[in-house]
């Protein structure tokens, strides 16, 4: 079945001389518009394919002199990113979406590039129709017809101005706090009489609970453990001072009336050669989860 529309055959008919010739001109033009339609429809699953990477497309003539290019598509990602409808800017220059703080040597090296014949990447502030700043990352290439000529320029477009603000903060970090930030604090215990006593805390404790050591030295181990923890800190410790080494998972108090958990290993140190437990070395290392 022919997809040439009725009016178009009945002209077709018109114009030819004969029933065969009439034959000829419709078997042509429905080549075409084979062609036609399955060049759109590729366009439009292009369009889809591109539409998870870009958040816009753009096509415009090739004149760069002012006041070109001349848009001559937009897709709906266009809109959604910019607020300006088809309608507005199909016939405008992609000029509309500059202001103040628009790069103009970015834009002098676009066209550069663009005289050239040869694709561009790069990104400036563009401005939507409300008037509000945002980042838009171009990606433009020439587009050619059959004979390898140059006829319109695409320009894949992204809004990536959250991800260049992300960036910004993380170049803005103070790194050296960051590397300095610790993630376990060590304490050494001995024993007095049949006590156990922690003799030293490191500052990583302070950094990490947000607590002074001195409540450990004052109050002892158990004020800033949870409370369900206490028992197996206990038998850990007592382990450690008989020669057994062991880890646990427990809980450890904050400023913030909350806890944190770490993995907890108890060594034991011996005195010399001896089996003597001198002292018992613990790190207190934050479960991944808290870190």
């Amino acid at each position: 079945m022919s997809k040439i529309e009725p009016e178009i055959l009945k002209k077709l008919k018109q114009c030819a001389k004969d029933e065969e010739s009439f034959r000829d001109l419709e078997a042509l033009f429905d080549e075409y518009y084979s062609k036609a339609f399955d060049l759109a429809h590729q366009l439009k699953l292009l369009e889809y394919a591109i539409r998870n990477d870009y958040d816009s497309i753009l096509i415009t003539e090739l004149d760069l002199d002012r006041p070109g290019p001349t848009i001559v598509y937009v897709n709906e990602g266009f809109t959604h990113m910019t607020g300006y409808t088809k309608e507005e800017v199909i016939g405008k220059t992609p000029r509309i979406l500059q202001g103040p703080k628009t790069d103009r040597a970015i834009l002098e090296r676009l066209k550069r590039r663009l005289i050239e014949g040869q694709a561009f990447f790069g990104h400036t502030i563009n401005y939507r129709k409300d008037g509000t700043e945002f980042i838009n990352q171009w990606d433009i290439h020439p587009l050619m017809n059959y004979n390898g000529e140059v006829t319109h320029w695409v320009s894949y477009q992204r809004d990536v101005t959250e991800k260049k603000e992300t960036a910004k903060a993380i170049f803005n970090t103070d790194f050296d706090a960051l590397l300095k930030r610790k993630e376990e604090f060590t304490l050494k215990f001995t024993r007095d009489g049949g006590d156990i006593i922690c003799k030293y805390v490191n500052e990583s404790f302070e950094e990490i609970t947000g607590l002074e050591k001195d409540v450990i030295f004052d109050s002892g181990l158990n004020a800033v453990l949870h409370t369900d923890d206490i028992p197996k800190v206990t038998t850990a410790l007592e382990n450690a001072f008989g020669g057994k080494e062991s880890t646990e998972l427990c809980r450890y108090k904050t400023t913030e009336d909350e806890f944190i958990s770490v993995y907890q290993s108890f060594k034991p140190v011996f005195e010399g050669d001896s089996n003597i437990v001198k002292t018992v070395k613990s790190v207190a290392k934050l479960e991944l989860e808290e870190i």
